[in-house]
Formats: structure tokens, sequence, C-alpha cells
């Protein structure tokens, strides 16, 4: 007979034994084969559990850890799990304990640093071992051939029972032997809200024939809208801006097309007005999240954020979510441009206001309205990774590059003092900014967090 696709639930079990008994029945009417809980089961639990028709998988606790913290507690580790793995050895049908989750297993040191660890629990039991990551499980032996796939870790909704039919159907026309694991309170949902599919599953438990009739498609609203308004009202924004203040249409054109004349009007203080400058300082940071929430969002699974926000939880502004990669943004942006804005300033002989120093500062930014406008369109869209990547690292440059330009531009006018300034601006500026990118890829307990939350 041909290998089929197997069905196992990860259960959150209730502490009530007859609750407990009635979900194990509902589970076993449903053609559920395997069950996954968290370590450790209540011994009420284990006694009706060792005569259940599953094949239990237990996961530890260890979730989110970076290489370094693996390595640096070694010992601690292998005690817990030792001391987890004699509790369950005597459980025939405790086929498996999960050691990890969602943790650096990826790293190319660690088979080497945990490979200890696994001969000395081989050792002690038979159990099989592995690790659990990005909605996947893997035997550690086989860490790219996982094993099983968890479906629908969100609340249910109708739309959920296509996606099931389309991936479950997939691997059973592939005669796959994977485990396809539902959370319980997903399945609780499902089967009460669709009954077609505590049908089907019943019926594929029998037959080994899968079949569903799929709910009619419900039709949902773009969870990119914020983001198209949000970049609208800038625009809206930038359109009032020219209205009210006349002087900034010509800054833009003078900024981009007769640079040389607009930067000797700022440097006789014949452009003074400040409100402009200020403004398009407040747009970028605006724009500045919104980049910032888009490659987050492009390049982190909901699994990498919880592990980001796990390691650095003062990071989480508005929560464990894709929110606070915005609010993180703009708040950089406005420490970053402060200290810019002194940093040109002071050390300019030349200039007496420091709207000057905005001014100059600013004109680049009128260039976020196109690069964000570009990467809003690629991200609702779903042009992909790469194009987003490139055009939020070309955001990034600009804004980098904003600082020496204006520098630049300051020291037209510095006479003999030209080469000090340029020295206390562009050149310490560039000393600074390599120094932090040797510092972040040198410190490995950032670099790790990193790495993990984009890994997964």
């Amino acid at each position: 007979m041909a290998q089929q696709p197997s069905l196992g639930i990860v259960w959150d079990h209730p502490t009530d034994t007859s609750e407990a008994k009635n979900q194990l029945d509902t589970f076993a009417q449903h053609g559920i084969d395997y069950l996954q809980l968290d370590h450790p089961v209540s011994p009420d639990l284990l006694a009706l559990l060792r005569e259940a028709p599953f094949t239990i998988l237990i996961q530890l606790d260890k979730t989110y850890l970076t290489l370094s913290e693996i390595r640096s507690r070694q010992s601690n580790l292998l005690q817990q799990f030792g001391e987890a793995t004699d509790l369950y050895r005597s459980y025939l049908n405790f086929a498996a304990i999960g050691l990890l989750s969602n943790s650096q297993t990826s790293h190319p040191e660690f088979d080497d640093m945990f490979s200890p660890i696994l001969d000395s629990l081989s050792a002690r039991s038979n159990k099989d071992f592995y690790f659990y990551a990005s909605d996947k499980w893997s035997y550690f032996d086989t860490p790219d051939k996982p094993f099983a796939v968890l479906f629908a870790d969100s609340v249910f909704q109708r739309t959920d029972i296509a996606a099931f039919d389309e991936q479950f159907g997939w691997e059973v026309d592939q005669n796959s032997s994977l485990i396809f694991f539902l959370r319980a309170e997903w399945f609780d949902e499902a089967i009460s809200a669709y009954p077609e599919f505590s049908e089907s599953l019943m019926q594929y438990e029998q037959s080994q024939e899968w079949k569903i009739p799929l709910p009619a498609a419900d039709e949902s609203r773009s969870s990119q809208s914020w983001m198209v308004l949000s970049l609208v009202v800038l625009w809206l924004g930038l359109a009032v801006l020219f209205k009210l203040l006349p002087y900034l249409r010509p800054m833009l054109l003078r900024y981009f097309l007769a640079h040389r004349f607009f930067v000797d009007d700022i440097l006789h203080y014949r452009e003074r007005a400040l409100t402009g400058g200020i403004a398009l300082l407040a747009m970028h940071a605006l724009f500045s999240g919104m980049m910032f929430y888009i490659l987050a969002q492009t390049s982190i699974s909901l699994t990498g954020l919880n592990a980001f926000f796990h390691h650095l939880p003062t990071l989480a502004i508005f929560g464990t979510n894709y929110a606070s990669f915005f609010g993180i943004g703009v708040i950089i942006t406005l420490l970053i441009q402060t200290v810019a804005l002194l940093w040109l300033y002071l050390p300019a002989k030349n200039l007496e206001h420091f709207s000057q120093t905005v001014n100059l500062y600013s004109g680049t930014f009128f260039l976020d309205f196109l690069i964000v406008t570009i990467l809003v369109t690629l991200y609702v869209t779903g042009f992909g990774p790469t194009a987003i990547l490139i055009f939020g690292a070309l955001f990034v440059l600009i804004w980098y590059g904003a600082f020496n330009i204006s520098a630049f531009d300051i020291s037209r006018s510095s006479g003999p003092g030209t080469a000090i300034y340029l020295f206390l601006t562009v050149g310490l500026h560039t000393l600074f900014s390599i120094g932090l990118l040797v510092l972040f890829f040198t410190n490995d307990s950032i670099l790790q967090v990193f790495e993990l939350a984009l890994s997964l």
C-alpha cells in the first residue's frame, strides 16, 4: 500500500482529565495519529495517554536559543534534557522528544557543538530527538528533511479550508509520509464551523482518499491598505506644503537642478525659512518607519518576529508585532537626524543660523517620495523580496549620503578651515560608521539574534 500523509494535533491539553479524554476521543474519531504535547505532562494525563491510540511527541520548553546561549548552557541543557528523557523512557508510544524550538539550529557550528549532547541522550534512551523550526519538525540527524509540518498556526477562518485542501491534497497525491500537524484550537473551530471538514477527515481515515467540498471564498480587505493610505497622506502633505509655503517648490527644483546656486543662497542666508526643512525631516522619519516595516514584513516571519522581540523586548514599542518596526524606524531616524544636524552645525564657523543646516540637510529627502512610493508599490503587489531589499538599501544609502553631501556644501565657504571641517564631519562620520559595522558583525550576541530571526 502506498504511503499517505498522517494527521497530528499540537495539543494544549486541559487540566481536567475527563475533558482531556473527550478531546482524545474526538481526535481518534477523526483519524488523528500523532499528538505533540509540551513538557511537563501531569501524572493523570500520562496514565491516560499510556493506552491512547496515538504516537506522542513531547516538546521541551527551550525556545529562541542562539548558538552562544546553547554553548554557554551545554551542561545545564544536558541535565534538563536527560531528566525529561528519563521521565518518558517507559512510555512506549512516546516516540520522540523535541529538544529545541525555533533556535539557531541552522548555524554552521551547531552540529559539532550539539553532537555531544545528542550522543549522551541517545546512550540513555531509544527515543528519537528532534527540533522544531519555522513550522517544521526535523530529526537532528536529518535536519534538511522535515518529517512533519504545521498548518494554520492561527485562528480558524473559512478561507483556511481551501489552503488546507491544496496543501494536504498535494501531499496525498505525492504519496508523502509527512505528518500534517494542526493546532487543537484551530481543529476544534474548523470541525464545528465547517462540518464538511469533519466528514472529510473521517472519510480519509477510512479510505485514505482525500475529498472535501470547499466553502465559498470570502472577500477580505488587504492588510496592506494602511500602508497605501499612509503614502497617500504623505503625498497630500507635500501638496499642502507646496500650497502654504511658496518657496518650497523652487527649493525642490533648485536643490536638484541648480544645486550650487541653492547652496550659495543658503550659506549667504538668502533662504531663511525653517518650516519646510523641519517638515521634510518629519516626513523622512515617517518614510523611514514605513521602510523598516516593509523590510521586516518581507524578511522576517511571524516566528522570527517572536524570536527577535524575545531577545530584544525593549524594542517591542507597540508589542510583538510588525508595527513595532515602524516605531523603531521613526525613533531611530529622529535620533540620527538630531545628531547629524548638531554634528554638521557645531563645527561650522561659517554658519550663523541653525536653519541653514536644516535646509541643506533636508533637501535630499525629497527623493523619499519617489523611493518609498516604489517600495510600497512593490510590497502591495507582492513583487518579491529582492527588489524590495534593493530599494530599501537605496533609501538607506541616500539617507547616509545626505550627511556627507551637506558637509561638502557647508565647507564651500569655510575658507582655510575647510580641511578641518571635512575631517570633523565626513572623516569622523565615516570612521564612526565603520566602527559601528565592525561592532555589529563582531558582537555574536546581537548578530546571532538577527541571524535567528531571519532564518526562521
